[in-house]
C-alpha cells in the first residue's frame, strides 16, 4: 500500500516537491493555505505531512501547532527561514524535523522515509513494551502512556523528546553516539546532516534540569554524543 505525504505549499511552489515525491512511489496530496491543509489533514489521514512555513493566509507554525492537536502524524517542516529560533519553536511545537531552503530533494524524500520507517518502528515498540516503565529517582517515564513525571508533576513532551529521553534512558550510563540517535529516534543514516538532535538535547534539559546547574541527567560527550547519568536513587525497569 502506498504512502501517502500531504504536502502543504503556497501556490506556485508546491508541483516540484509534489512530482518529486510522487517520482519515489509515493501517493502525494497538496494543500496550498493553512485552512485547506487543516482539512485534508483530518479528511486524508496522511502518513507523512511536509509543510512549508510561507503560506498564504495564515503562519506555517501556527498550522504546525494546530496539527499537533489532534494527530501524531510525522510533521516536516520547511522553511527559507534560518534563525535558530524558528528552528526551535518549529520543534517546540511538534515538528518531526525542519528542513532549510535549499535542500537537497533527496535528502528530503530520504527524511520522509525516515519518518515512515520511525512510525512503524513506534507502533511495533509499544505494542511489545507495553506497560514498561523506566524510574530514575526523580524521574518517571511510561512510554505507553506517554507520560513523563519529576518530582510527580507531569512533563509536557513532544513525541519525539520522550522518543529522544527514552533512546538514553533505557541505555543509563551508557554514551550513545549522535548517528545512533539520530538513526533510531529520527530513521536518519549519517548521509542525513540536520541539527535536530541538538535542538531537542536543548529543549529536554529545559524540562528536566535546573537552569542554573551542570546538567544532571542528559550529558554531553565532546564529538560523540550524549549520555543519560542515573540518579543516586536505584532504577528500576
Amino acid at each position: 500500500m502506498q504512502a501517502t505525504v500531504l504536502v502543504v505549499q503556497s501556490p506556485g511552489g508546491a508541483a516540484p516537491m509534489h512530482d518529486h515525491l510522487e517520482g519515489q512511489g509515493f501517493e502525494v496530496a497538496a494543500a496550498t493555505t493553512g485552512a485547506e491543509a487543516l482539512v485534508m489533514q483530518r479528511r486524508l489521514q496522511p502518513d507523512v505531512l511536509v509543510l512549508d512555513l510561507a503560506l498564504p493566509d495564515v503562519d506555517g507554525l501556527d498550522v504546525c501547532r494546530r496539527i499537533r492537536k489532534q494527530s501524531e502524524v510525522p510533521l516536516i517542516i520547511v522553511s527559507s527561514r534560518p534563525s535558530e529560533l524558528d528552528r526551535v519553536l518549529g520543534l517546540e511545537l511538534g515538528a518531526d524535523d525542519y528542513v532549510v531552503k535549499p535542500y537537497d530533494a533527496e535528502e528530503l524524500v530520504e527524511r520522509v522515509k525516515a519518518s515512515l520507517r520511525r512510525v512503524r518502528g513506534s507502533r511495533q515498540a509499544a505494542s511489545a513494551r507495553r506497560g514498561h516503565v523506566l524510574e530514575f529517582g526523580a524521574i518517571k517515564i511510561d512510554r505507553a502512556a506517554h507520560c513523563v513525571t519529576l518530582n510527580g508533576d507531569t512533563l509536557h513532551l513532544t513525541p519525539m523528546e520522550l522518543k529522544l529521553l527514552w533512546a538514553l534512558a533505557e541505555r543509563a550510563g551508557e554514551v550513545v553516539p549522535s548517528e545512533r540517535l539520530l538513526l533510531e529516534v529520527w530513521g536518519y543514516p549519517d548521509t542525513v546532516k540536520t541539527r535536530t538532535l541538538d535542538v531537542h538535547i536543548g529543549r529536554l534539559r529545559k524540562k528536566l534540569e535546573d537552569a542554573a546547574a551542570d546538567p544532571r541527567y542528559i550529558i554531553t560527550v565532546p564529538r560523540i554524543g550524549y549520555k543519560f547519568r542515573e540518579d543516586t536513587a536505584t532504577s528500576k525497569r
